[in-house]
């Protein structure tokens, strides 16, 4: 060995730094693994509201109850409790620290949801997403999309278009476009029916396969008069990837792609032309039998070529439906019994007297739901509303006129009533025809009560032991998109994000983002009543007076 100086090498001294980056999904999971065991001892419900929860955002008495309440949940009793609890749980469950198999903890995801949605309807909008998206990308593409299938068998459900387009697409290439159950043409129409017709006579199913019936009648009419189907009439030949953002808005500390490509096909979610016609049909379909079934209020909105509207016509002529008639009673007459029939009678007619003067109780099968849709309208919805009630105008021109609005001003607001009408109550509230605005019929009665019980100006709160009062920001919050979601939680941490942070988080999600910003903004203004939201050089910026309440709604402390 030469250990003379000339047999050296120079040397260089160095030092090496690893640097681990740590996110709050990988936090998360290593203090879940850490609390994976702990049982909960009996506790008192806390109440706990936070956007994106963890652990660290309990206090002492929140940490209690979550763990007696999850204690519980883990042997299928489902205790009330505040919404944010069930996500924690829910985030446990997705990081597969509660269960490492994805099948076993996508059920637990699906126990959890059906057993608390009744309570918080906003469960719909995450759980069957995340639930297909763990069997996405830890087990397979045809589990994920069993998953989603099966969930349209909820009703209420909706689910975004990349699924809505997989599912059609399959259904088509196994069965054809004339074998489609309703089921499936449902997710392509704007009508999700929940109307008290509906509710009455859609025993066995009866309205959902008329739907289906003058589908296919409609599919025949143009195969005869265009060669096309209803599909190839209205949608566009071109054809795109269905893909969809994975585990968006959840909190996950494992690695997993952004999107989950799902097929390749059509655009039939996206077909407003198609969307209108099913629309139309259906309804025109369900006046038919309205008509039939001597029931008075009609449907609005319907567009159809005339020559399809009289094969609709003839087609349900022919099997004309009407209430079964209950099998006559024999009644062998004891004369010795006649003054206590005479007593029976008296007695019958009263009742019938008493169901006539409560019938129109019974016909406000959408009160609720009105009540809520009333309680989330701005001033200026509710007054043009209420106007429309009391037939104090009819056309747009009245409206701008009369309260003061430019022609756009109240195109937005018709557009915002109704956009909030089809996600309560499942129909558009509001119908411009060529000459005039009108009301849709089966929702008068109940706005008259509603008018009458919170008159336009009255601020909407609830009295102690109510449900706590109407908040614009939550309405907003809830409207959000998933991308919408992560740009609103960043401009909330720090009150401003780079436009090319935000074009990053944008394409992540298939959107461009200004699209993305418009609409967080279009939202705003729909549920708040104001724009948060403006753009300054490269950077996007929250109005200084909202930044203290949007971090508040975030759950983000306020320095």
């Amino acid at each position: 060995m030469d250990v003379t100086p000339a047999g050296r090498q120079s040397y260089t001294p160095s030092i090496g730094v690893t640097i681990t980056y740590e996110n709050r999904g990988t936090s998360f999971v290593k203090e879940a693994i850490k609390l994976r065991d702990k049982q909960g001892s009996h506790a008192n419900p806390a109440p706990f509201k936070c956007y994106w929860p963890t652990y660290s955002d309990m206090n002492g008495w929140q940490q209690q109850w979550y763990f007696y309440w999850r204690s519980q949940v883990r042997q299928n009793k489902f205790p009330a409790t505040d919404l944010s609890y069930i996500f924690v749980h829910v985030y446990e469950i997705l990081n597969l620290v509660e269960t490492p198999d994805p099948i076993q903890a996508a059920e637990r995801i699906r126990t959890l949801w059906l057993a608390y949605r009744g309570k918080y309807p906003n469960l719909d909008r995450y759980l069957p997403d995340w639930g297909g998206d763990l069997l996405a990308v830890k087990v397979g593409g045809a589990q994920a999309l069993a998953w989603w299938e099966s969930a349209l068998s909820v009703d209420g459900v909706d689910i975004p278009d990349p699924l809505v387009n997989t599912i059609v697409e399959k259904a088509i290439r196994a069965n054809g476009v004339d074998a489609l159950p309703y089921k499936i043409w449902s997710l392509l129409s704007d009508y999700q029916p929940r109307n008290k017709f509906y509710q009455k006579y859609n025993t066995n199913h009866f309205v959902d396969l008329s739907y289906e019936k003058a589908i296919k009648v409609a599919n025949t009419h143009y195969l005869k008069t265009t060669g096309k189907s209803v599909i190839d009439q209205f949608v566009s030949e071109r054809v795109l990837n269905y893909e969809k953002p994975v585990f968006a808005s959840a909190l996950i500390g494992f690695s997993h792609p952004a999107t989950a490509r799902l097929a390749t096909g059509r655009d039939y979610a996206g077909s407003t032309r198609l969307a209108n016609n099913i629309t139309s049909i259906m309804k025109y379909a369900e006046n038919i039998l309205r008509k039939q079934l001597k029931f008075s209020a009609k449907l609005s909105g319907i567009e159809l070529p005339a020559d399809l509207a009289g094969q609709l016509d003839l087609a349900f002529q022919q099997e004309k439906t009407q209430p079964r008639k209950p099998q006559p009673i024999k009644i062998t007459i004891d004369h010795e019994r006649v003054a206590s029939l005479h007593e029976e009678s008296r007695v019958v007619s009263e009742m019938l007297a008493t169901e006539q003067a409560g019938s129109e109780k019974e016909l406000l099968t959408d009160l609720e739901e009105v009540r809520t849709l009333w309680k989330s309208l701005q001033v200026p919805e509710r007054k043009v509303l209420a106007g429309l009630l009391a037939k104090e105008w009819s056309t747009l021109t009245q409206i701008h006129t009369i309260l003061g609005m430019d022609l756009e001003q109240v195109f937005a607001l018709l557009e915002a009533i109704n956009k909030k009408s089809q996600s309560m109550l499942g129909d558009k509230m509001v119908y411009q025809t060529a000459d005039a605005i009108q009301l849709a019929e089966d929702f008068i009665d109940e706005l008259e009560v509603v008018v009458r019980e919170s008159p336009v100006d009255q601020e909407i709160a609830s009295s102690a032991g109510m449900e706590e009062p109407f908040n614009p920001w939550v309405q907003f919050f809830d409207a959000l998109d998933p991308v919408e979601v992560e740009v609103t939680k960043l401009l909330g941490k720090g009150g401003q994000l780079g436009e090319a942070e935000l074009d990053v988080i944008a394409r992540a999600h298939n959107a461009m983002a200004n699209a993305v910003m418009d609409s967080l903004n279009e939202k705003a203004q729909i549920h708040i009543g104001h724009l948060p939201f403006y753009p300054d050089g490269v950077y996007w910026l929250v109005e200084e007076e909202y930044l203290p309440l949007l971090q508040q709604h975030l759950g983000l402390e306020v320095n």
